[in-house]
């Protein structure tokens, strides 16, 4: 095996016991804290082959200008540099599970390893006072406004989750990339925003408990994206990582490639988290559960419930909406940011995604692009995991003839379940710059440009 995809295998086997009980879990909790890990990890992969290729112009950490000492790369296999950094990193974002990692390496404590553990000390260090560390989970607000996020009303005790995030440092440009506010943002009653309007009446329609005007497709959309920190599976960036590996492992990819391709997007991720955070404590929108409800008669629903992010391998429990702010959505700007990736590194002729290319997509699959073309079974569709009511859910492989299409589905999917608002991933209009897509676009455009400026690990794309 590309040993990149080895140990990019190893690092998802920590996230998903970092997410499964029995595991002493919880090192990198929510999406934000594992997109951070999962970009460490892989800017060390990166680096260590860049290092040990004798392309040091390709290295992150020098078209970052951060200060480090590299010595001459030692004689002999890639392989155990490349052990290095992945160990070194793995075993510091997961200590925990040290012995796990330890195993999957089977060679010894040699020069070629202590290279590529130099390399990712070097990373590690330079991302030390990042402001990753500041306390994720403070209490919700007491006195919350009009139109402000607050705990979900079947969670009263919910605190926030990264409400500093968006201060953390970001792996590639220094400003996070700009995204317009949500429409009627400020208004006094947020109904009288058309935008906000035809939005709310959507996600109280499909979004709710209740099927009403949901169909078994859409639904089907809602819960296989999930991935909301649930058991055994864990948080989106894990599940975009399983599809970039069911995408690269088809193109017969050399490991500097592959090595070039999983750092990028998994720093596009990482970026889009902090971004994705930013504008939610910036603007701070309330969840449809919260919005619904808390409007006045005739439009507001003091009962309404979502369907709620599925509580997959857990029984018994009931609708559960995520601890953070609506806008923009977590989900669309990770997913936006992994498909452009994909789309720059494998796809080179081609112009980057546009808004109105997955928008596009809401009437139907687009144009078959051959080289995008992937089926893909999720964690939540594989057979394998149950429902909150015990039963086992159905193995629904489902296949995607272009990168537009994940994105503008994965994006609305959150709309069925009832836990966003359709502007927290995409505008009505194609021209706005509203919602996570077009962030997520943004931000895997700057990161494919930042790691193809000069010299490349992977050659021209």
């Amino acid at each position: 095996m590309n040993i990149v995809l080895f140990w990019n295998g190893v690092l998802l086997e920590c996230s998903r016991r970092d997410f499964t009980r029995g595991y002493a879990n919880s090192q990198q909790p929510g999406p934000i804290r594992t997109s951070r890990a999962m970009a460490i990890v892989h800017l060390a992969i990166h680096d260590a082959i860049a290092f040990k290729n004798g392309i040091p112009g390709a290295a992150y950490l020098n078209k970052k200008g951060i200060p480090h000492t590299v010595a001459a790369p030692p004689a002999g296999a890639l392989d155990d540099v490349v052990a290095g950094a992945a160990v070194t990193t793995l075993k510091a974002m997961y200590p925990r599970y040290a012995d796990f990692v330890d195993d999957s390496y089977d060679g010894g404590n040699n020069a070629r390893f202590n290279y590529g553990e130099e390399i990712a000390n070097a990373l590690l260090a330079a991302r030390v006072n990042d402001g990753s560390d500041v306390m994720l989970t403070p209490p919700q607000v007491v006195s919350p406004v009009y139109g402000q996020h607050r705990a979900d009303p079947f969670m009263p005790g919910q605190p926030r989750l990264g409400l500093a995030w968006g201060n953390v440092t970001r792996f590639t440009g220094n400003a996070h990339k700009p995204l317009d506010p949500y429409p009627g943002q400020g208004l006094a009653n947020l109904l009288t925003d058309p935008g906000y309007k035809a939005d709310y009446d959507e996600v109280m329609q499909y979004g709710a408990a209740e099927r009403r005007s949901r169909t078994a497709e859409q639904e089907r959309m809602g819960v296989y994206w999930a991935y909301d920190g649930v058991m055994n599976l864990g948080v989106p960036p894990r599940l975009y990582n399983q599809i970039a590996r069911k995408i690269v492992l088809n193109k017969s990819l050399s490991v500097a490639r592959t090595a070039e391709i999983f750092a990028q997007l998994n720093v596009a991720m990482a970026d889009a988290g902090i971004d994705a955070w930013h504008y939610k404590y910036l603007y701070d929108l309330w969840r449809p559960v919260v919005g619904i409800r808390a409007e006045a008669a005739p439009y507001g629903d003091p009962f309404w419930s979502p369907l709620g992010a599925p509580q997959t391998n857990v029984t018994g429990r009931s609708t559960f909406t995520p601890p953070f702010p609506a806008y923009p959505s977590g989900h669309a700007t990770f997913g936006a940011a992994l498909f452009q990736s994909l789309r720059l590194a494998l796809n080179p002729s081609a112009n980057p995604l546009t808004t109105a290319d997955v928008m596009a997509e809401e009437n139907g699959a687009g144009p078959v692009e051959a080289s995008e073309s992937f089926t893909f079974v999720s964690d939540e569709l594989d057979g394998i995991a149950f429902d909150s009511n015990s039963s086992v859910r159905q193995k629904v492989p489902i296949s995607f003839s272009n990168f537009a299409r994940p994105i503008w589905e994965n994006s609305v999917s959150r709309i069925f379940l009832g836990v966003h608002w359709r502007f927290d991933g995409l505008p009505r209009n194609a021209a706005d710059n509203i919602g996570g897509v077009p962030l997520g676009l943004a931000i895997g455009k700057e990161v494919h440009d930042f790691f193809n400026s000069g010299t490349s690990l992977g050659g021209p794309a």
